[in-house]
């Protein structure tokens, strides 16, 4: 194991000497309102030939191997110790290893258990709201693939642990706080699951540092088959990876810078509608301003007048 992950562990181990924590949140309307929520969290440190699940959950999360279990949520568990196995109606069986992240999902018949050798240490949260729908919408993330090895990831386990204080001492916002940290291991989890080859890795930093030149040099022409030529890949590549990873073909990127600097100069400058342009690289004041309706649904004059109205 990765020594700040061994350390980490042993300030779990510290703060909580029965090896184990686990909270369940009532569903308050703050928390509701955030978009996503958490309903419970916790780890247990499961040492070997040791009883499980333990007793220490409600009804309706507790289950049996032979049972099993059916959530109306998603939870996260992180398995950084040991090995086990984990079973769903729609993911089969899986061998669980140190490092792997699986994910339950809502409606989804599962059930899972450490190995009685081993045991392992589990670090889990349980989260559900509409933004929460959402983000585990896409692609990437499926019942029938619930099980993601990640390995040794410490600012993911940090989360984890995080989270798991947080309802201890309950801190003001802590709902809102705890919220957002989830939204963060499922983003590092998207993010490991998009660039986990070294090859992905080293497009998306190409990638990123296109964006950065397109950001520094938006008000100027820019010459994408040069940029890709510095950047050491071929330009149907480099279009094709900057959409996938940007969204956006790398026009339409810098466009858009350009339209977010036009908003902010209309609302904080004095500058006339034609300096706004010129100060932006547009040619024409007349393809700025309808650009600028068919972007934002409105000319720069109205939106102009509709910020000095707020």
């Amino acid at each position: 194991m990765d020594r700040m992950l061994f350390f980490l562990h042993i300030l779990t181990i510290m703060n909580q000497p029965d090896k184990a924590w686990s909270c369940y949140l009532p569903q308050s309307p703050a928390a509701v309102a955030w978009g996503l929520y958490i309903l419970d969290a916790g780890y247990t440190l499961i040492a070997p030939n040791t009883a499980y699940p333990p007793g220490e959950h409600p009804d309706s999360n507790m289950f049996t191997w032979k049972k099993g279990r059916t959530l109306d949520s998603f939870t996260l568990v992180y398995i950084t110790r040991g090995s086990g196995k984990l079973e769903s109606h729609s993911g089969g069986t899986h061998t669980i290893n140190a490092g792997d992240l699986f994910i339950l999902y809502p409606g989804e018949w599962h059930r899972f258990q450490p190995d009685a050798d081993t045991g392992w240490d589990e670090h889990w949260v349980e989260f559900d709201g509409e933004q929460a729908r959402r983000i585990m919408s896409h692609p990437a993330f499926s019942p029938k693939q619930p099980v993601h090895s990640i390995g040794a990831d410490e600012p993911i386990l940090a989360l984890f642990i995080e989270i798991s204080e947080a309802t201890q001492t309950q801190p003001p916002g802590f709902e809102q706080i705890i919220a957002t940290q989830a939204s963060q291991i499922v983003a590092r989890l998207l993010a490991r699951l998009q660039y986990s080859s070294p090859a992905a890795r080293e497009m998306e930093t190409c990638i990123r540092r296109a964006c950065l030149h397109i950001l520094q040099h938006a008000e100027q022409a820019i010459d994408t088959l040069q940029l890709s030529r510095e950047l050491g890949i071929s330009h149907s590549a480099f279009r094709n990876h900057f959409k996938q990873i940007t969204g956006l073909p790398p026009g339409q990127y810098q466009i858009q810078i350009r339209l977010n600097k036009a908003r902010r100069l209309l609302h904080n400058s004095t500058l006339s509608i034609q300096e706004v342009a010129e100060q932006l690289g547009f040619d024409s004041i007349y393809y700025f301003s309808r650009l600028f309706k068919k972007k934002t649904g409105c000319s720069p004059l109205a939106f102009r007048k509709q910020g000095a109205s707020d």
